[in-house]
């Protein structure tokens, strides 16, 4: 996972006030840390630092890219690893129950989404470095595939993570799609109504850390508006039919 730097030689992580900040593990000093554990501070750097490659699981309607390690920093040159980023922030706003904001009727399954927003609370100056190394993956995926690329940014001055909440069923796949969904995850029974078209194969994994600075596992309704959080992304890109035309979208 890449943390973001403040300075040359501070994490965000680490400009945060102490007093929110205490149950954070640990990390090594930067001089310590690989050059993939830490987005470069400057747009020219991130060229050299990541890359886009098209998923497999494209279709008619979407088209999906992922923002990866380049092979010049990947721990694992011989693979394809995303990178995932870390953040920190004050929750504003967020979704993120197993079935999201859908609400129940099938027309709206395809576009059902879990969402978080974060914001800087009264630490502006900090959360702007985080501002500004998206806007740099942001303008650098632009580059890359010669297009604008969108954000769904709801508010100037944060952050808006958001996932699918289903996958679309392929009627011809060989392999069945299995469902994570267990006792409690669905209380309305919608999930059941639309399994033969979409399934919920993810969850968003939630936890705390506890006084030994240890992740533990805890459930989603732990986290509410106004928490101090610590969110673990990865960066997906996606071409998609509107309006008769092509957008692109981070």
């Amino acid at each position: 996972m890449s943390h973001i730097l403040a300075t040359d030689t501070m994490l965000v992580r680490d400009a945060w006030p102490l007093r929110i900040t205490t149950r954070l593990p640990k990390v090594d000093a930067i001089d310590k840390l690989a050059p993939w554990q830490v987005v470069p501070l400057d747009y020219d750097d991130v060229c050299a630092w990541a890359t886009v490659e098209r998923q497999d699981d494209a279709n008619g309607i979407q088209h999906p890219y992922v923002l990866l390690y380049s092979p010049n920093v990947s721990p694992r040159q011989d693979e394809r690893l995303r990178v995932t980023l870390r953040f920190q922030g004050v929750v504003e706003a967020l979704n993120i129950s197993p079935l999201g904001n859908y609400d129940g009727r099938i027309e709206t399954a395809s576009r059902a989404v879990q969402f978080l927003t974060l914001g800087p609370g009264s630490n502006t100056e900090i959360f702007r470095h985080q501002l500004h190394a998206f806007e740099n993956l942001r303008v650098f995926v632009s580059s890359i595939m010669n297009c604008a690329v969108q954000t769904n940014i709801r508010k100037e001055g944060t952050l808006y993570f958001q996932r699918l909440v289903f996958t679309k069923v392929r009627r011809h796949s060989t392999k069945p799609v299995q469902s994570v969904l267990v006792f409690g995850d669905n209380p309305h029974g919608w999930a059941a109504s639309v399994k033969r078209e979409w399934v919920v194969t993810h969850k968003i994994l939630t936890g705390i850390y506890d006084e030994t600075q240890t992740a533990v596992r805890k459930p989603y309704t732990v986290i509410r508006v106004g928490d101090f959080v610590e969110v673990v992304a990865s960066m997906e890109v996606v071409k998609y039919r509107k309006y008769h035309r092509w957008v692109t979208e981070a």
